[in-house]
């Protein structure tokens, strides 16, 4: 994988050189310049192999393209003929200054879930609890046939207290609003969104806070990478190819307090995102193999991301004060599984967007998030991995705009 591969045919060798050829005329970075050079002339007089050892010898692993600024391997790779659903799909300018560490990815890849500390200040949480406390008359117990529970089981807690929750803080009044806005588009959150899930990602359900008072119960596992019928749960799925880990459904767990370890909350089967079996109903309820269950000790202002597929859940909270936790769940450019972003409750009347309040205000980044479902080539604008921006695709050319007016009377297929 270190040079471009050879076709072995005579014929595709020769499309391969003249291609080769192009991107060494272009105006591509110079050492891509050199790498295809090299190659165009080895394949005139060469064997495939001795182009492979000569290119080798001559350029390190990759070096070349790790040395490109995105912007710049976008348009090589335009030159070299490549899809251009491969060019939307592929790094905005910057990835490489805010990457995923190498230990965060292998525990992801590895467990399903990481913690990502203090992404939240003490005065950003003071913002998130004063909202709150300003609209605490919008909360909802879960009580009787909504409790989460079966009684007298290991989640079922006191057998009184139930789930508080609470939804719609993105259309709130500002400043109330902001704190939630903010975990939309933030710069530590972001390029784990792009890692993930990648450019484009957009926000799948609507939000909610979850409240636990001392004794409330917790919520059976649930997610997991197989539905009971044993078949594969795409909608939630988590898989790794060409060297990238996809989710369909990544979510946060933003804590507003601390949990210590034995208090209960958040836990998640470790590794379970990429099991082939159907997860028992005795795992789901916490009475069998609860080792394999973990409940991590979190600081208020962690954030736990971790993949849908995994299995999940909630123990009931032994806490002595409230636990507060927000939920967010993001999904590719082009894939939903929530209704919230385009649907008004009616089955024939779509709406175009989410409520009008969850929008006004917002900043250009967080807007984009907000986006329905549709592949990055159809000029999606995404949110840089600094946070600091969006990043504009470049137009659609313009015959092939006129083209899908004259055909489908709109801009977009």
């Amino acid at each position: 994988g270190d040079v471009p591969r050879i076709p072995r045919d005579s014929r595709r060798r020769d499309s391969f050189r003249r291609s080769a050829r192009s991107v060494a005329s272009s105006k591509a970075p110079g050492r891509t310049r050199a790498m295809f050079r090299t190659v165009a002339a080895a394949l005139a007089r060469r064997s495939a192999r001795h182009v492979v050892d000569a290119t080798e010898r001559r350029f390190s692993r990759f070096d070349a393209l790790r040395r490109c600024r995105a912007s710049d391997a976008f348009a090589a790779s335009t030159r070299a003929g490549m899809c251009h659903d491969a060019r939307a799909l592929g790094p905005l300018p910057g990835d490489a200054e805010h990457a995923v560490s190498d230990v965060d990815k292998f525990l992801f890849d590895t467990n399903g879930f990481v913690v990502v500390k203090d992404v939240f200040s003490k005065d950003d949480l003071r913002a998130f609890h004063d909202a709150i406390d300003a609209h605490a008359h919008l909360i909802h117990e879960r009580k009787g046939q909504l409790r989460l529970t079966a009684a007298k089981t290991p989640l079922s807690g006191d057998g009184k207290t139930g789930r508080k929750d609470l939804a719609g803080f993105l259309g709130w009044q500002k400043p109330h609003c902001d704190p939630f806005r903010s975990v939309l588009a933030h710069p530590k959150l972001v390029p784990y969104l792009h890692e993930l899930v990648g450019p484009g990602y957009r926000l799948d359900h609507n939000p909610l806070l979850i409240m636990q008072d001392p004794g409330a119960e917790g919520f059976e596992f649930h997610g997991g990478s197989t539905l009971d019928s044993g078949d594969w749960n795409h909608p939630l799925g988590y898989d790794f190819r060409h060297g990238k880990m996809r989710c369909n459904l990544l979510a946060f767990a933003v804590h507003l307090t601390d949990v210590e370890e034995g208090d209960g909350g958040f836990c998640i089967v470790r590794g379970s995102h990429k099991s082939n079996y159907v997860c028992p109903p005795s795992i789901k309820r916490y009475e069998e193999a609860t080792e394999h269950s973990y409940q991590p000790a979190v600081n208020a202002g962690d954030v736990v991301v971790f993949t849908e597929a995994t299995t999940h859940g909630t123990l009931p909270w032994r806490g002595a004060a409230q636990r507060r936790n927000l939920i967010y769940r993001f999904s590719p450019a082009n894939i939903s599984y929530g209704r919230g972003a385009m649907d008004d409750g009616s089955y024939l009347a779509p709406a175009p967007n989410w409520p009008a309040s969850y929008l006004e205000g917002m900043s250009e980044a967080q807007r984009c998030v907000m986006a329905p479902p549709y592949h990055p080539r159809l000029n999606r604008v995404a949110v840089r991995n600094d946070a600091s921006g969006v990043a504009k695709p470049a137009p659609r050319e313009a015959h092939k705009v006129d083209f899908d007016r004259a055909v489908f009377k709109a801009d977009y297929f």
